[in-house]
């Protein structure tokens, strides 16, 4: 019992998927907060005939003499941080000097966002990492320490107080909801004055960075992360706020995101893809790379046909599981664990989280795993689902028909990144892009 049981813990770890692998980058993500790079698997994003999304990237940004903006966007679940973490290695080979901020660690992600504060979070956050790998602030004053002294002397503030000082400030960016309501409504006459100081602070990063590598040509790359995670929570309409926030900084304020000498790869909420008039087309690359789920459909059906599997995406997925635990086959057969990569729809964290369900359930029930621990495991994942209100039903049963996203309109933009969001809908790219409902929800529709 005891020796079961140990297998199953070792396997449960071993399929951690809140620590992606860094490729040995520890100044950008520690050792322990990351996995080792032996574990990735090549191609497991394989686009058939159409390369591969972080080379191309890398090559824009390498290719160009100016710097530039980009947006890269996945859901969670694709492992978008571990194909960030391979950009970031790729231009690390290249010669560029690579920046890597987590945004969900400096800025509340559940409220409306706009320019002054995304800017005060990402800079200041990038100040931060310049001083640990330098050692020093930059120009003498870390952006938090500029961005306070800013709104100390040219902001007031109605209904609610400034914070005591620049550490302050960026704690209450991330924890107090009032006060980051109160900046976007105070500062929407001072945005030209802050973006300024903005663009002279990156300036500054640019020049402290060529200075102390001795590199005067060198390219200074930012990647901003976890801004998909972007999503509204209570009533409609502050969801429906929320996503129009997303909307308006990613297209209306595009040039006020763009920086002289330093180009910035930021993630964003992957319906951001839907919005028509081209988002792509304002920012550097000419696109949205976007990072599809794991392909385990062969290819985008005709309308009203069912995605037929891929033997090849599946496989993938179970070499995954063979790179961190070898000794899988203790636990489950080849069959459960084809059977457990289809269901999820080639989503990484639900494939994890199903397995990681099931191996509980065999170290109480006995191992090999039995099919029914396995169907507990997808009941499990589903329920999250569930239920499904029906004009979510017609519409999803509409996407599965059309492999589109159907809107009927873009005032209907912000239900679809709540369908994308809860994974209802997965999106794919083989040679173009589609879409289909969750497999685990095609019985639910009618559709099984």
């Amino acid at each position: 019992m005891d020796d079961l049981r140990s297998k199953a813990k070792a396997f449960y770890n071993a399929l951690d998927f809140e620590r992606p692998i860094n490729f040995g980058l520890d100044e950008l993500l520690g050792n322990d907060e990351a996995k080792p790079a032996g574990l990735y698997i090549e191609g497991i994003h394989g686009e058939a005939g159409s390369g591969d999304l972080i080379v191309e990237l890398a090559d824009q940004i390498d290719f160009s003499v100016s710097a530039g903006a980009y947006l890269f966007t996945g859901n969670r679940g694709t492992g978008k941080t571990t194909e960030l973490m391979r950009l970031a290695k790729t231009l690390d080979g290249l010669g560029c000097e690579v920046f890597y901020v987590d945004l969900y660690r400096y800025l509340a992600l559940t409220q409306r966002i706009e320019v002054t504060d995304f800017l005060i979070s990402v800079l200041g956050a990038l100040s931060e990492k310049v001083s640990e790998r330098f050692g020093v602030e930059v120009g003498g004053a870390s952006f938090f320490t500029r961005a306070w002294r800013f709104l100390q002397a040219e902001v007031k503030f109605d209904g609610a107080s400034l914070p005591a000082g620049p550490l302050q400030l960026k704690a209450a960016l991330q924890h107090t909801p009032s006060f980051k309501e109160a900046l976007q409504a105070s500062t929407r006459g001072h945005v030209q004055v802050l973006v300024e100081q903005a663009r002279e602070f990156v300036l500054e990063v640019v020049e402290l960075v060529r200075a102390k590598r001795g590199e005067p040509e060198k390219k200074v790359v930012l990647i901003v992360d976890s801004v998909e995670r972007l999503r509204g929570v209570g009533s409609a309409e502050d969801i429906h706020d929320v996503f129009q926030s997303a909307e308006r900084l990613f297209s209306s304020d595009a040039d006020l995101l763009r920086f002289t000498g330093m180009s910035v790869v930021y993630t964003v909420p992957p319906y951001l893809q839907a919005l028509a008039g081209g988002l792509g087309s304002l920012y550097a690359g000419g696109r949205i790379y976007a990072l599809p789920s794991v392909h385990v459909y062969e290819c985008c059906p005709g309308q009203g046909e069912t995605p037929q599997p891929s033997d090849a995406g599946i496989q993938n997925m179970l070499k995954i599981v063979a790179r961190r635990y070898p000794w899988h086959d203790q636990l489950f057969t080849e069959a459960q664990l084809r059977r457990v990569a289809q269901s999820s729809g080639g989503d990484l964290r639900d494939f994890f989280r199903m397995l990681r369900l099931a191996v509980v359930g065999a170290a109480r029930s006995g191992l090999p795993a039995a099919d029914a621990v396995i169907e507990g495991a997808e009941d499990a994942v589903r329920r999250d689902m569930l239920p499904i209100a029906d004009n979510d039903r017609d519409w999803l049963c509409r996407i599965e028909h059309e492999h589109r996203p159907g809107l009927p309109s873009l005032d209907q933009l912000p239900n679809f990144a709540r369908l994308q969001q809860g994974k209802y809908v997965l999106h794919y790219r083989n040679g173009e892009d589609w879409y289909a409902v969750h497999p685990l929800l095609r019985e639910e529709l009618g559709l099984a």
